[in-house]
Protein backbone atom coordinates (compact mmCIF):
# COMPACT_ATOMS: atom_id res chain seq x y z
CA UNK A 1 0.00 0.00 0.00
CA UNK A 2 1.25 3.47 -0.72
CA UNK A 3 2.02 5.74 2.22
CA UNK A 4 -0.73 8.13 2.97
CA UNK A 5 0.15 10.66 5.00
CA UNK A 6 3.63 10.60 6.55
CA UNK A 7 4.21 13.17 9.69
CA UNK A 8 7.34 14.02 11.40
CA UNK A 9 6.27 14.18 15.20
CA UNK A 10 9.42 16.29 17.51
CA UNK A 11 9.06 16.30 20.95
CA UNK A 12 11.61 15.02 23.70
CA UNK A 13 8.88 13.94 25.68
CA UNK A 14 8.56 10.57 25.58
CA UNK A 15 5.17 9.88 26.79
CA UNK A 16 3.57 12.47 24.61
CA UNK A 17 5.27 11.00 21.21
CA UNK A 18 4.03 7.88 22.18
CA UNK A 19 0.03 8.82 23.00
CA UNK A 20 -0.17 10.79 19.96
CA UNK A 21 1.63 8.30 17.53
CA UNK A 22 -0.67 5.91 18.58
CA UNK A 23 -3.55 8.17 17.87
CA UNK A 24 -2.77 9.51 14.88
CA UNK A 25 -1.50 5.68 13.80
CA UNK A 26 -4.66 4.57 14.44
CA UNK A 27 -6.11 6.99 11.95
CA UNK A 28 -3.88 6.06 8.93
CA UNK A 29 -0.88 8.48 9.29
CA UNK A 30 2.62 7.02 9.51
CA UNK A 31 4.60 8.80 12.06
CA UNK A 32 8.21 8.84 12.74
CA UNK A 33 9.75 10.59 15.53
CA UNK A 34 12.03 13.16 16.61
CA UNK A 35 13.40 13.65 20.22
CA UNK A 36 15.63 16.70 19.35
CA UNK A 37 16.44 19.21 16.46
CA UNK A 38 19.41 17.82 15.37
CA UNK A 39 17.50 14.06 15.10
CA UNK A 40 14.48 16.15 13.29
CA UNK A 41 17.24 17.60 10.74
CA UNK A 42 18.62 14.71 9.64
CA UNK A 43 15.42 12.61 9.21
CA UNK A 44 14.08 15.91 6.93
CA UNK A 45 17.37 15.36 4.86
CA UNK A 46 15.89 11.75 4.03
CA UNK A 47 12.70 12.16 3.78
CA UNK A 48 9.68 14.07 2.81
CA UNK A 49 6.85 14.91 5.67
CA UNK A 50 3.20 15.96 4.70
CA UNK A 51 2.96 17.65 8.32
CA UNK A 52 5.58 18.69 10.87
CA UNK A 53 4.63 18.92 14.25
CA UNK A 54 6.91 20.81 16.71
CA UNK A 55 7.51 20.99 20.09
CA UNK A 56 9.20 24.43 21.67
CA UNK A 57 11.11 23.66 24.05
CA UNK A 58 13.56 21.51 22.67
CA UNK A 59 16.82 20.34 24.14
CA UNK A 60 19.52 21.28 21.67
CA UNK A 61 17.83 24.28 19.70
CA UNK A 62 14.82 26.26 20.45
CA UNK A 63 11.86 25.44 18.37
CA UNK A 64 11.23 28.56 16.74
CA UNK A 65 14.65 28.34 15.14
CA UNK A 66 14.59 25.34 14.51
CA UNK A 67 11.35 25.78 12.48
CA UNK A 68 13.04 28.57 10.24
CA UNK A 69 15.63 26.20 9.73
CA UNK A 70 12.74 23.70 8.56
CA UNK A 71 11.72 26.30 6.26
CA UNK A 72 14.94 25.79 3.97
CA UNK A 73 14.60 22.00 3.49
CA UNK A 74 10.42 21.64 3.07
CA UNK A 75 7.41 23.39 2.62
CA UNK A 76 5.14 20.72 4.64
CA UNK A 77 3.28 22.90 6.90
CA UNK A 78 4.40 23.05 10.65
CA UNK A 79 1.69 22.10 13.60
CA UNK A 80 3.51 23.64 16.51
CA UNK A 81 3.23 21.19 19.98
CA UNK A 82 3.59 23.77 23.04
CA UNK A 83 3.18 24.68 26.56
CA UNK A 84 4.25 28.20 25.60
CA UNK A 85 0.47 29.74 25.79
CA UNK A 86 0.92 33.56 25.94
CA UNK A 87 0.00 35.42 22.59
CA UNK A 88 3.56 36.22 21.89
CA UNK A 89 4.70 33.15 21.70
CA UNK A 90 2.07 31.95 19.29
CA UNK A 91 2.83 34.87 17.19
CA UNK A 92 6.73 33.92 17.06
CA UNK A 93 5.99 30.48 16.21
CA UNK A 94 3.68 31.41 13.44
CA UNK A 95 6.18 34.71 12.13
CA UNK A 96 9.00 31.83 12.25
CA UNK A 97 7.39 29.90 9.33
CA UNK A 98 4.29 27.87 11.64
CA UNK A 99 1.40 27.33 10.10
CA UNK A 100 -0.70 26.69 13.42
CA UNK A 101 -0.17 26.37 16.94
CA UNK A 102 -1.99 24.30 19.42
CA UNK A 103 -1.64 24.35 23.16
CA UNK A 104 -0.65 21.58 25.83
CA UNK A 105 -2.37 19.83 27.07
CA UNK A 106 -4.85 19.43 24.03
CA UNK A 107 -7.16 16.36 23.10
CA UNK A 108 -6.40 13.64 20.80
CA UNK A 109 -9.44 14.47 18.61
CA UNK A 110 -8.19 18.44 18.33
CA UNK A 111 -4.74 17.19 17.75
CA UNK A 112 -5.89 14.64 14.51
CA UNK A 113 -8.42 17.89 13.55
CA UNK A 114 -5.75 20.11 13.53
CA UNK A 115 -3.64 17.68 11.65
CA UNK A 116 -6.02 16.66 8.98
CA UNK A 117 -7.28 20.43 8.39
CA UNK A 118 -3.25 20.84 7.80
CA UNK A 119 -2.52 17.95 5.37
CA UNK A 120 -5.57 17.98 3.52
CA UNK A 121 -5.07 21.52 2.86
CA UNK A 122 -1.55 20.55 1.08
CA UNK A 123 -2.90 17.75 -0.66
CA UNK A 124 -5.57 19.89 -2.47
CA UNK A 125 -3.50 21.93 -4.14
CA UNK A 126 -4.25 20.10 -7.28
CA UNK A 127 -7.82 20.21 -7.06
CA UNK A 128 -10.79 22.24 -5.66
CA UNK A 129 -14.09 20.91 -3.99
CA UNK A 130 -17.19 23.08 -5.50
CA UNK A 131 -19.85 22.22 -2.49
CA UNK A 132 -22.55 24.59 -3.96
CA UNK A 133 -22.70 22.86 -7.55
CA UNK A 134 -21.26 19.53 -6.17
CA UNK A 135 -18.41 18.90 -8.41
CA UNK A 136 -14.26 18.87 -8.33
CA UNK A 137 -12.42 21.37 -10.13
CA UNK A 138 -8.73 20.17 -11.52
CA UNK A 139 -7.29 23.24 -13.67
CA UNK A 140 -9.72 23.28 -16.63
CA UNK A 141 -11.44 20.01 -15.69
CA UNK A 142 -14.65 19.28 -14.08
CA UNK A 143 -16.06 16.47 -12.29
CA UNK A 144 -19.68 16.76 -11.78
CA UNK A 145 -20.98 14.04 -8.98
CA UNK A 146 -24.48 12.99 -8.19
CA UNK A 147 -25.52 13.87 -4.70
CA UNK A 148 -25.00 11.06 -3.29
CA UNK A 149 -21.56 10.49 -4.78
CA UNK A 150 -20.46 13.52 -3.62
CA UNK A 151 -21.58 12.78 -0.09
CA UNK A 152 -19.56 9.52 -0.31
CA UNK A 153 -16.73 10.86 -1.49
CA UNK A 154 -16.22 13.72 1.14
CA UNK A 155 -16.62 11.05 3.50
CA UNK A 156 -14.16 8.71 2.75
CA UNK A 157 -11.99 12.45 1.65
CA UNK A 158 -12.86 12.86 5.61
CA UNK A 159 -11.39 9.92 6.62
CA UNK A 160 -7.52 9.12 4.45
CA UNK A 161 -6.45 6.06 4.47
CA UNK A 162 -8.68 4.43 7.07
CA UNK A 163 -10.29 1.39 5.73
CA UNK A 164 -14.01 1.83 5.94
CA UNK A 165 -16.82 -0.90 5.74
CA UNK A 166 -19.77 -0.84 3.61
CA UNK A 167 -21.82 -1.15 6.99
CA UNK A 168 -20.20 1.88 8.22
CA UNK A 169 -20.88 4.00 4.77
CA UNK A 170 -24.37 2.64 4.88
CA UNK A 171 -24.59 4.44 8.51
CA UNK A 172 -22.55 7.32 7.88
CA UNK A 173 -23.94 8.14 4.08
CA UNK A 174 -26.88 6.63 3.43
CA UNK A 175 -28.26 7.17 7.25
CA UNK A 176 -29.95 3.46 7.34
CA UNK A 177 -26.90 1.10 8.53
CA UNK A 178 -28.76 -1.95 6.27
CA UNK A 179 -27.12 -2.98 3.19
CA UNK A 180 -30.47 -2.82 -0.21
CA UNK A 181 -31.16 -5.08 -2.71
CA UNK A 182 -29.66 -2.83 -4.78
CA UNK A 183 -25.89 -3.29 -2.92
CA UNK A 184 -25.83 0.76 -3.45
CA UNK A 185 -22.49 1.17 -1.75
CA UNK A 186 -20.83 -1.02 -4.24
CA UNK A 187 -22.55 0.72 -7.05
CA UNK A 188 -21.71 4.02 -6.06
CA UNK A 189 -18.09 3.05 -5.12
CA UNK A 190 -17.98 1.75 -9.01
CA UNK A 191 -19.86 5.35 -9.92
CA UNK A 192 -17.46 7.25 -7.90
CA UNK A 193 -14.04 5.46 -8.92
CA UNK A 194 -14.90 5.63 -12.64
CA UNK A 195 -15.13 9.59 -12.58
CA UNK A 196 -11.77 9.91 -10.65
CA UNK A 197 -9.93 7.37 -12.58
CA UNK A 198 -8.25 10.16 -15.52
CA UNK A 199 -7.65 12.44 -12.08
CA UNK A 200 -4.19 13.75 -11.04
CA UNK A 201 -4.69 15.14 -8.25
CA UNK A 202 -7.89 13.96 -6.04
CA UNK A 203 -6.89 10.20 -5.16
CA UNK A 204 -8.14 6.64 -5.77
CA UNK A 205 -10.55 4.59 -4.11
CA UNK A 206 -9.32 1.53 -3.34
CA UNK A 207 -11.36 -1.97 -2.18
CA UNK A 208 -10.24 -4.16 0.46
CA UNK A 209 -11.20 -7.45 0.12
CA UNK A 210 -13.29 -8.78 2.84
CA UNK A 211 -13.12 -5.52 4.77
CA UNK A 212 -14.03 -2.20 2.69
CA UNK A 213 -13.05 0.14 1.28
CA UNK A 214 -10.21 2.76 1.73
CA UNK A 215 -9.49 6.50 0.30
CA UNK A 216 -5.81 7.05 -0.90
CA UNK A 217 -5.11 11.08 -1.77
CA UNK A 218 -2.11 11.14 -4.54
CA UNK A 219 -1.18 14.74 -4.16
CA UNK A 220 2.03 15.03 -1.78
CA UNK A 221 3.67 17.81 -0.50
CA UNK A 222 7.45 18.72 -1.60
Amino acid sequence: MDCLYRLLAVDDEPDIQRTNCRYLEARGYQVDTAFCASEALDQLKKQTYDCILLDVLLPDMNGYALCAAVRELTCAPILFLSCMDDEADKIQGLMAGGDDYITKPYSLKELAARVYAQVRRSAMKGFAIDHQNQLLREGNRIIPLAQKEFDLFLFLMGNPGRIISATELYQKVWCTGKPDAANSVAVYIARLRHKLEESQFVGRIETVRGEGYRYVPTSKTR
